[in-house]
């Protein structure tokens, strides 16, 4: 397991996932270098935040919310994500953290339950992560977030002066996500008790459908894919 990146977190995180954020880098820069980082990663993450708020489908959100953002509490974390519902607040949170998860990670975890048990066509695992998220009252919340891919992700690849490259998306193929969480989320589509009551068309108008099973909410995010086939996959989840 490895904690994600900046760069890679920003490309990873979906519109629907969450809001806040704040970068933490080592004090080894002069105070010019920082001016200049720090107004770009204001610019990067300033923008991020005005799409997801302008971009999200069928209203769906899983907060954190508010504008402040987590750090991790740890050093060399650059960038993390609190996940946690409705009813709590950002001032609640003590800490949070994003880790990188392998495919036999991923379904090792107590919520992969909620994972498909079978998926369409050629998909297969692609990443996946776990979001912690850890109040000042000792509460953790948590999801677990897996991309299902059609194509292949490429191992990365680094530019002569140590720069990551970002993979080309046509290699992926189709993709849709998948995520469970212990905790209820907030979004203004319906919450349903069951998959057999989603239907394509609720895929197609929302891009997204939420089921509730004992103590988790698992969302489906189509992304890519056609709506048929995440509804395939949907219909195979606890």
């Amino acid at each position: 397991m490895r904690k994600e990146d900046f760069f890679e977190v920003l490309g990873e995180l979906d519109d629907d996932i969450v809001k806040g954020a704040r970068t933490m880098m080592k004090k080894k820069l002069g105070w010019k270098v920082w001016v200049a980082i720090a107004a770009c990663l204001c610019l990067i993450v300033g923008t991020t935040v005005f799409l997801q708020q302008n971009t999200t489908p069928g209203g769906v959100s899983i907060p954190g919310t508010g504008s402040g953002g987590i750090d991790g509490g740890h050093e060399g974390m650059m960038y993390s994500v609190a996940v946690y519902p409705a009813a709590e607040s950002e001032e609640n949170v003590d800490s949070a953290g994003i880790i990188s998860l392998t495919e036999s990670e991923a379904l090792s975890h107590e919520l992969a339950e909620h994972l498909p048990s079978q998926l369409p066509g050629n998909f297969h695992y692609g990443r996946g992560s776990i979001y912690n998220t850890i109040m000042k009252d000792g509460t953790q919340y948590n999801m677990l977030r897996v991309e299902y891919i059609s194509g292949t992700i490429p191992g990365q690849q680094f530019t002569e002066d140590g720069g990551a490259v970002a993979p080309n998306p046509e290699t992926i193929g189709s993709l849709f996500t998948v995520c469970v969480l212990n905790y209820k989320p907030k979004t203004d589509i319906s919450i349903y008790s069951s998959a057999e009551e989603i239907t394509v068309s609720i895929l197609e108008e929302n891009g997204a459908a939420y089921i509730h099973s004992g103590d988790c909410y698992i969302g489906v995010f189509t992304e890519t894919a056609e709506p048929e086939s995440v509804l395939d996959a949907l219909r195979n989840i606890n």
